[in-house]
C-alpha cells in the first residue's frame, strides 16, 4: 500500500535540562543537538524503518537545513518527490527541552512549513496514493485533504497536533468525522470532546460506520474505540530517556500494520505501543523509530 504524508519538514533543536522551567524561570542546558523531525517526517521515517513504502508532501526552506532535513529522509528511503522547496523562506524549527525524566515541552517556528495551502491538495498529489495521513496541519489543510480523500476513495489518517490547538470544539469534532482514522492525546481529546478521556467518555461518542479512534495516554496505555467496541492497550513499562515523537511512533505502527491487512485491532494496537515504547528509550523523534525486525523482538522477549 502507498501511504503519503502530509504535514511538517523541522530541523529539532533539543535541548537538556535538568528540569522544565517555569514563568520567570531560567534553566541551564547542559547539551543539545540538531537533528531532523517534524511530525510528518518522524511518521514516515517511522512507516519506512517498518517496511512501507511512504512518500511526502510539505515545504522546505531552499537552505542548508532544508537540504539536511531531505538528505535524512532520502537515507531512510522516503519518497521526497512531492516536497517543495521554498527559495525565500526557511525551514521550519522547534526547540525542545527535555528534562531528566524525559518529558519534554516544545516551541516551534512554522516557517517554509506555514506555506502548505488547500490548493496544493489536488487528485495528482493522491494519483497511486492508498492512503493519506495528515500530522499537525491547518484546520483549511485538514479539512481538504479529508474532502479529497473522500473523492478518491481513500482512506484518511490525521494526528492532531499543535496546529489545531485551540481550534473552537465544534470544528475539531467536524474535522475528526471526516477521517478514517484519527489519533488523539488527552489534551487534543479534551478540547475536542470537551470532557476527560475516561472508558465511560468513549460510550458518549458517536462514530461513522469504520471509523477508528486512537486516544493514547502515554504509560496509562492508549485505547482504541470503534462504534461496536472499545479496546484499552497497555503500555510498556520502559526506562524513559526522551517522549518526544511517541504518538508519531505510536502513529507509524498502527498505520503500518493496519496497512498490511491485519483485522485485528488489539492486535494492531499493540504492536503500535510497542513501537512507541521503544522509541521513548532512545534520545530524539527520528533515531528513535524501530525497525520491524525491533519490534518482532521486543515482543518475543516479552521486555
Amino acid at each position: 500500500m502507498m501511504i503519503l504524508a502530509i504535514g511538517n519538514i523541522n530541523i529539532d533543536l533539543i535541548c537538556s535540562v535538568p528540569r522544565l522551567p517555569k514563568p520567570d524561570d531560567k534553566v541551564i542546558v547542559s547539551n543539545y543537538t540538531r537533528v531532523p523531525g517534524g511530525g510528518a517526517c518522524n511518521f514516515a521515517v517511522g512507516l519506512a524503518r517498518l517496511g512501507s513504502t511512504v512518500s511526502l508532501f510539505g515545504h522546505v526552506g531552499k537552505d542548508q537545513e532544508g537540504r539536511r532535513a531531505i538528505d535524512s529522509l532520502i537515507s531512510e528511503n522516503v519518497d521526497v518527490s512531492k516536497v517543495i522547496h521554498e527559495l525565500e523562506i526557511p525551514t521550519g524549527f522547534v526547540i525542545i527541552l527535555v528534562d531528566e525524566q524525559g518529558e519534554s515541552v516544545k516551541i516551534g517556528c512554522r516557517e517554509a512549513n506555514a506555506c502548505l495551502s488547500p490548493t496544493e491538495i489536488t487528485n495528482e498529489l493522491f494519483e497511486g496514493i492508498e492512503l493519506v495521513h495528515v500530522s499537525s496541519v491547518s484546520v483549511p489543510i485538514a479539512l481538504q485533504v479529508a474532502k479529497k480523500a473522500k473523492e478518491l476513495s481513500i482512506i484518511s489518517s490525521i494526528d492532531f497536533g499543535g496546529e489545531l490547538m485551540g481550534t473552537k470544539k465544534e470544528i475539531l469534532t467536524k474535522i475528526i468525522n471526516q477521517y478514517s482514522i484519527v489519533f488523539l492525546n488527552s489534551l487534543s481529546f479534551r478540547q475536542a470532546f470537551g470532557m476527560p478521556p475516561t472508558p465511560p467518555n468513549f460510550q458518549k461518542i458517536n462514530l461513522e460506520k469504520d471509523q477508528i479512534l486512537n486516544v493514547t495516554l502515554g504509560n496509562q496505555g492508549s485505547y482504541i474505540i470503534t462504534p461496536k467496541k472499545n479496546y484499552f492497550i497497555p503500555s510498556w513499562k520502559v526506562d524513559v530517556v526522551d517522549t518526544t515523537g511517541a504518538g508519531d511512533a505510536y502513529a507509524a505502527g498502527f498505520i503500518h500494520y493496519y496497512s498490511t491487512g491485519i483485522k485485528d485491532l488489539e492486535e494492531i494496537g499493540h504492536k503500535a505501543a510497542t513501537c512507541a515504547a521503544i522509541q521513548i528509550t532512545r534520545s530524539s523523534a527520528r533515531k528513535g523509530m524501530p525497525t520491524k525486525f525491533e519490534v518482532e523482538k521486543f515482543i518475543e522477549k516479552g521486555y
